[in-house]
């Protein structure tokens, strides 16, 4: 899942021989870990298995704190979720989603290589450096599990996200509620004082019209009356 300085994805092959390791790169990536490496000269004293598993440590040196930033940036969506701010969530959700599940599968891909190179099928490395490489497949283990851990982060701010969402809807379901349960019983006023039977006494009658009025608000402040004293709302 790394990029070089040009956004092109980083990758490499190797030869692995009983004398030599023979890198392949045309990112520059292997060039700039080689001249950290530089620094210290043991590795070719060792030969090429320690060399390797050197080179394979120093692919992992900033690895937890990629991690870590991608952590961050799912807590952060966490609390804009918490504090409301739910616009253009999934779309920078779904990145980070990918960015993770790369970095996982990174893991699990290099821990293979690892677990191989311990192996020490043909017999091309020492006990030390197959204790080295048994340390480096710890060391991927760990890492791969914290990026299991950030891939369960992601689908529990999903699922807090969806969760809110589902708030938000009930909380609208219940103010529709309310207002039409508060009219529905103007709304059959409206509709029994709308037939105009000739037998209808309060057509003729001079208060009919502020009658109607008087009671429609006070059916209505009796109704949200009863729903304060059920806590309705």
């Amino acid at each position: 899942p790394r990029q070089g300085r040009e956004g092109d994805r980083v990758g490499f092959g190797y030869l692995l021989t009983g004398d030599r390791a023979v890198l392949c790169d045309d990112t520059g990536t292997v060039h700039a870990i080689l001249k950290r490496m530089g620094k210290d000269k043991r590795w070719r004293e060792n030969g090429p298995g320690r060399f390797f598993c050197e080179f394979l440590e120093q692919l992992l040196v900033r690895d937890l704190h990629r991690l870590e930033e991608l952590e961050d940036r799912l807590s952060q969506l966490e609390d804009g979720v918490l504090a409301g701010e739910m616009e253009g969530f999934n779309a920078a959700l779904s990145p980070l989603r990918k960015q993770v599940l790369g970095w996982l599968r990174y893991y699990n891909q290099l821990d293979g290589v690892a677990c191989e190179l311990e192996s020490n099928e043909i017999g091309l490395f020492s006990a030390e450096e197959q204790q080295m490489f048994h340390m480096l497949e710890k060391r991927l283990a760990r890492l791969r599990d914290e990026a299991q851990l950030l891939r369960e982060y992601c689908l529990q701010v999903r699922e807090l996200f969806q969760a809110e969402l589902d708030i938000r809807q009930n909380r609208i379901m219940k103010i529709l509620t309310i207002v039409t349960t508060v009219f529905l019983p103007l709304s059959l006023v409206a509709g029994w004082y709308g037939m105009n039977f000739v037998g209808m006494p309060e057509l003729s009658w001079a208060y009919g019209y502020p009658a109607v009025i008087v009671g429609s608000v006070a059916i209505v402040l009796l109704t949200l009356w009863i729903m304060k004293k059920k806590k309705f709302w």
